[in-house]
């Protein structure tokens, strides 16, 4: 009968240290049985119908209590770094890179650029779909600049704030004329392009970089407009290496 009441004594007074120390200080660190580490200000915490917290990003949710692991204090000496990454959001992502030249004759082994902005919704850490747009020159200065509007689609490997990133770029490439650099006539065509990289970031601003290689139709024509008959097509299949840096808000 002691060591019941012992028993008894000791449980009810961890679960009053607990609920105190959580009243006391708002600021937690909420466990999810999915491996998610999420950094939070309790709102209100019932241990049988589940947690509504304020996460650091400023986004109300709501935890059932079947997915919660565990619910632990965070303590003025605690200088871990916690899981951060806005599931259930709209995210923003802009990036730039470099396309390494060849050496074809049409470019002579210049380097091209590319530039990108897509915005959409993460439904999951490992499913967010959007849309985007960018601008691509596979050779510099050489008028040959494409326009895609693309699908964006992306998934997060791992729950941590270092994480290796699938992206998927998939869409229609728009090209025009440029009469100073010789193109009096352009057409675009279908874009891939798959890349993986590494996400990376303590905050819910992430930066990213990846390796990607880049799938592009296109047909330029050169010549004199008021003269077909000395112009030159070129039906093209564009396969390039691309490096990005870039940053997801």
């Amino acid at each position: 009968m002691l060591m019941i009441f012992c028993f008894l004594s000791f449980s009810l007074l961890g679960y009053g240290q607990q609920k105190i120390e959580i009243e006391e200080n708002k600021k937690a660190i909420l466990y999810l049985k999915n491996g998610s580490e999420l950094e939070v200000s309790v709102i209100d915490w019932n241990e049988e119908l589940g947690i509504k917290v304020t996460t650091i990003w400023g986004q109300e949710m709501f935890f059932p209590a079947s997915k919660i692991k565990m619910l632990k204090a965070i303590t003025k000496a605690s200088n871990t770094s916690f899981y951060v990454f806005r599931e259930n959001d709209i995210y923003y992502s802009l990036t730039a890179g470099i396309i390494p030249g060849n050496n074809s004759l049409r470019t002579s082994g210049r380097n091209g650029y590319t530039a990108s902005f897509s915005s959409g919704y993460r439904f999951h850490r490992l499913l967010c779909l959007g849309v985007g747009t960018s601008v691509d020159q596979y050779a510099y200065n050489s008028g040959e600049r494409m326009h895609p509007i693309f699908l964006d689609l992306r998934s997060y490997f791992f729950p941590k704030n270092s994480t290796f990133v699938l992206n998927l770029q998939t869409g229609y490439s728009l090209a025009f004329k440029n009469e100073n650099k010789g193109i009096v006539d352009a057409k675009g065509g279908f874009m891939f392009y798959p890349s993986l990289g590494i996400s990376f970031g303590r905050s819910d601003i992430k930066y990213a970089f990846d390796i990607g290689y880049k799938f592009q139709q296109a047909t330029w024509k050169y010549g004199n407009q008021w003269d077909s008959r000395s112009s030159i097509e070129y039906d093209l299949l564009y396969q390039r290496l691309v490096l990005r840096f870039g940053i997801v808000i």
